[in-house]
């Protein structure tokens, strides 16, 4: 499965992974605003909190304060610079709190927890801050605060209305303290409560009026070090995140670069492969073990033994074939030495093929003998190339002597004829002299035929190419030696591929003339009866016309010199009929094959282009 998508991802655009990364930055980029504007906001919240925790305790704890001094007989004025002076004090004392300060409604201040009338630093925009504060002093809106610096450093302000004392307060007074009623003067007593409570009460209207206001500082600079942690922590998984995005990315660029090489190295070796099969040179390589490791389609062809066969085997596959064996003796104490020789090797279709063997030791880069390479290569082809040439040598020596013969003995074999026919008649029909004269007028014929025959053979002669119809020629061939299979008991089978027509750019004369001699030496080779066979195969490039008989067959070692000029195995004939025939097919183009197995028929091939 990781394969897979190793593969799936290496199929992936570059540009697709880049706008992928890009938006991947983008997100990361949002992530880290968003979670830093979220932990802001959060201190922003804590800090807020606290200050409102602590406005609502001096709030509170002044109330208190007012409410006990008053019981004990204070004067107001006592109870407000003193205890509230005190709870101040005690405010800042929390941890984070640098300065609560308590305004009158004209920005005037009045208390600190640093115990100073007036002497603390006010700013201009904290003043211009308490003024934002509503009229009401009830709710959500009755605190506001903001981040100002003072002395090089962050504070937090919260701010609020401050009613140090409150409009129920004086239902809050209850009764004559206890101990007044002790004393016995009860009634006293309670007047005079009652114009004290008077006096509160105009007191602590007065008060009420005033609108005082309350100012908390408190010191950032803890929470801008977390901020800063904060921010650097964000800072931090965002380039290890994009470096792990990017790492990413170039994780797939080199998976696709190393997919496009193991791509590119797979064809590579799918063209070697297809190379080494299809050279027309057969390798085979061994290790240094002996081990076959290489093996191709010419070397299965040469030797008839498959390729699984010989692949991961040893030389052992090959015992049916000593030669081979014996090239693959003793490489590594010949480094550098080529080592060749010529075989003969029946291949699997039982034909044999001479063979050039050439051995090669492989040496590694550090000079170690690693394997052995054998290379076959087929010189049959060669050899019948040579042989060729050297028949044509023959024939074109003999075509020379042929002219030179037939001009020396023909002017000779007149004046013999005519000598001849001379002294034939002299002689009457019934003497034995007359007869002479006539067997010598005769072979004089005879060998003026044998002249124009190998003039004929040696003198190039222009062929009248048309257009003729390749099935029509057999067609006639055949009917002009049926009479001569009749009485031969041969019978002439034609079996032609195509049905239509087979053109081809031909000398009609000189096809006639092959296909004769061809058929005649088929007829005459069965001579107690038999089939002769006439088939035809087009191919792309050329038409095949095979002519089969079931007769005695050729002898291995006369089977190369059957389209020699003057070999023949019969009595009679001059034996350039074979030879002739091979010429007039080389002078079309074509080809002429011919096999054939002792007992058994041979079978001829020719082959014409199209």
């Amino acid at each position: 499965m990781r394969i897979i998508q190793k593969q799936y991802l290496a199929k992936v655009s570059p540009w697709v992974l880049a706008a992928a990364f890009s938006l991947l930055t983008v997100i990361i980029s949002v992530f880290a605003v968003n979670n830093y504007r979220r932990d802001k906001l959060l201190i922003t919240d804590i800090l807020l909190e606290k200050g409102i925790t602590l406005i609502r305790f001096v709030a509170s704890s002044a109330r208190s304060s007012v409410f006990s001094g008053l019981r004990a007989g204070k004067e107001l004025d006592e109870i407000w610079e003193g205890d509230v002076s005190r709870l101040l004090e005690h405010a800042s004392e929390q941890p984070g709190v640098k300065l609560v300060v308590l305004f009158n409604s004209k920005g005037d201040m009045l208390v600190n927890s640093r115990q100073e009338k007036g002497n603390v630093d006010v700013s201009k925009t904290t003043l211009e801050f308490l003024e934002t504060l509503g009229t009401t002093n009830s709710g959500s809106s009755r605190f506001r605060y903001r981040i100002s610096t003072r002395n090089n450093r962050t504070v937090f302000q919260v701010a609020a209305f401050f009613p140090p004392i409150g409009k129920h307060f004086l239902t809050q007074l209850g009764p004559f303290p206890p101990a007044l009623y002790a004393k016995g003067k009860t009634a006293s007593l309670m007047l005079q409560h009652h114009l004290l409570k008077q006096r509160w009460r105009k007191a602590i209207s007065a008060f009420n009026e005033e609108k005082f206001l309350i100012l908390v500082e408190q010191d950032m600079q803890q929470f801008n070090e977390r901020l800063k942690r904060k921010k650097l922590e964000i800072i931090i998984l965002s380039v290890v995140l994009l470096l792990v995005g990017f790492g990413g990315w170039l994780s797939i660029l080199t998976l696709q670069g190393l997919k496009g090489s193991q791509s590119r190295l797979r064809r590579v070796e799918a063209f070697r492969d297809i190379l080494i099969s299809s050279l027309p040179i057969g390798l085979i390589a061994t290790d240094s073990k002996g081990g076959v490791i290489l093996y191709n389609n010419f070397s299965r062809k040469l030797t008839g033994i498959n390729e699984k066969d010989a692949l991961g085997g040893d030389l052992k596959i090959f015992s049916a074939m000593p030669d081979i064996q014996e090239a693959f003796k003793g490489p590594e104490k010949s480094l550098g030495k080529l080592y060749q020789k010529e075989i003969q090797l029946y291949s699997s279709d039982e034909v044999c093929h001479t063979v050039q063997l050439s051995r090669l030791a492989i040496i590694d880069t550090n000079g170690s003998y690693v394997g052995t390479l054998l290379m076959m290569q087929d010189l049959s082809q060669i050899k019948q190339l040579e042989k060729d040439l050297r028949r044509s040598e023959q024939l074109a020596a003999l075509g020379k002597m042929a002219a030179g013969v037939a001009h020396e003995l023909r002017n000779p074999l007149s004046s013999i004829k005519g000598l001849a026919l001379l002294l034939r008649s002299k002689f009457s029909e019934k003497n034995e002299g007359r007869k002479t004269a006539d067997i010598l007028v005769q072979e004089v014929e005879r060998l003026n035929r044998s002249i124009s025959e190998l003039l004929d053979f040696a003198r190039p002669q222009a062929l009248k190419k048309i257009e003729v119809d390749l099935q029509k020629i057999l067609n006639k061939a055949v009917s002009l030696l049926s009479i001569d299979a009749e009485d031969s008991g041969v019978q002439i089978v034609t079996v032609y591929q195509e049905s239509c027509p087979i053109m081809v750019q031909a000398d009609e004369d000189k096809l006639i003339q092959v296909f004769l001699n061809l058929f005649l030496n088929g007829i005459q080779a069965m001579y107690y009866g038999g089939t002769l066979t006439v088939s035809t195969m087009v191919t792309p490039h050329n038409i095949k016309i095979t002519i089969t008989d079931t007769g005695c067959g050729i002898d291995p070692e006369n089977l190369g010199k059957v389209f020699d000029p003057y070999y023949t195995t019969k009595s009679y004939g001059t034996g350039l009929g074979m030879a002739m025939t091979a010429k007039f097919v080389e002078e079309h183009e074509g080809a002429i094959t011919i096999k054939s197995q002792v007992g058994k028929g041979s079978s001829v091939t020719v082959e014409l282009p199209l």
